[in-house]
């Protein structure tokens, strides 16, 4: 009996040791990782870069906005800090099979790592797989591909889309003081980046039985986070729904003028706005705002910078570096005109630049394009 309380005990201490050192590492991660967001995950450390020479793949879904020419220019400009490593950037234009196609012809050129936004999520994961298989370290970001981490790929980095589907409905709720009429307008049909977003939505406004979401809570107007598209997608919502009270649009900020287009083409006040930040949306607030007093403004990080780290993390991969910076960030609200944190616009920048992103216009000319 004796014997038997002792090993009871022994593991008891070990069980509670564990646990210690589990939540020491977990609150290493959170420090990291809001380390990383403050920075923008700058970093004048070079030694991701390894000395031998590899070609790095970069390829973004999409590439025909600005929030997707600023998360190209964030990868590729940290790439550039090595001089052993050569790039080949491809887009896909909105076309999944040209972007499977992509992956597979850059596997084909030889590259030894790629780095991928797969706006498509599981449809994207075969060629993903493919690669690994072939022996490329790919790490894709900003847009899940449904795989696992050491197994499908090397690691899947992004913000916590549910999260931040629960900040703007938080925002939002407290916009309309809880009650009134809310839509949700997405990306592209079936995106895990909308989805989980409007999970975190729907959750979050449980808690506030007087907010109808109007556009339901499993699907969304398809926009392709696209400026024109949202317009119209809000001008038919606006001719259906007599009352709307608030809009949470996913897409970055320069392309949610889409939505204030459609609100001044239908002759409406403004409504509080929940999106990506852009300094386009910054500018059209503070020329609005005083002949819309119920124009409100919250918005989260573009997130592009994430787009470092995963460069950082793919190329230490194919040079057989461990890269231990963390691959999920909880990012709140960046921008809050509720909170005296209403957007700045800068006058020097173009309406299609990221505050959060700290990319200068000449990285941004230089880097955010494909070729």
């Amino acid at each position: 009996m004796l014997r038997t309380s002792f090993r009871a005990a022994l593991s008891a201490a070990a069980l509670a040791g564990a646990a210690v050192i589990a939540g020491a590492a977990t609150a290493h991660a959170a420090e990291s990782a809001q380390k990383l967001i403050e920075t923008a995950a700058k970093t004048t450390d070079t030694s991701f870069c390894g000395t031998k020479p590899i070609t790095l793949g970069i390829h973004d879904g999409f590439g025909i906005n600005g929030w997707s020419r600023a998360s190209m220019a964030a990868v590729r400009s940290e790439a550039a800090k090595c001089a052993n490593v050569k790039q080949v950037p491809r887009i896909g234009q909105g076309d999944l099979q040209k972007s499977i196609a992509d992956v597979n012809g850059m596997v084909s050129q030889g590259v030894d790592a790629i780095v991928i936004i797969p706006d498509w999520g599981k449809s994207q994961l075969p060629s993903l797989r493919a690669a690994t298989e072939a022996g490329v370290k790919v790490v894709p970001w900003a847009a899940d591909p449904g795989g696992k981490d050491g197994e499908d790929y090397v690691q899947y980095l992004d913000w916590d889309e549910h999260a931040a589907g629960v900040a703007w409905a938080e925002w939002v709720a407290k916009a309309i003081h809880g009650k009134g009429n809310v839509v949700f307008l997405g990306g592209p049909a079936g995106n895990p980046v909308s989805a989980h977003e409007l999970a975190g939505v729907v959750e979050a406004f449980k808690k506030y039985p007087k907010i109808t979401l109007l556009t339901g809570d499993k699907d969304w107007p398809v926009t392709n986070w696209d400026s024109a598209l949202i317009q119209q997608d809000m001008t038919a919502l606006l001719n259906k729904y007599p009352k709307i009270d608030a809009v949470i649009n996913d897409s970055d900020g320069f392309a949610s003028l889409g939505v204030v287009r459609a609100y001044q083409s239908a002759n409406k006040p403004l409504v509080p706005l929940a999106s990506l930040e852009a300094n386009g949306l910054a500018c059209e607030y503070e020329k609005d705002k005083a002949s819309n007093p119920n124009f409100q403004i919250g918005t989260i990080s573009g997130r592009n910078w994430i787009g470092r780290v995963a460069a950082r993390k793919a190329i230490a991969a194919a040079e057989g570096l461990k890269d231990d910076e963390p691959t999920r960030f909880e990012l709140g609200i960046y921008e809050d005109s509720l909170g005296g944190k209403a957007p700045v616009c800068d006058p020097k920048q173009g309406p299609d630049t990221f505050t959060s992103s700290q990319l200068s216009a000449d990285d941004l000319a230089k880097y955010g394009k494909a070729e």
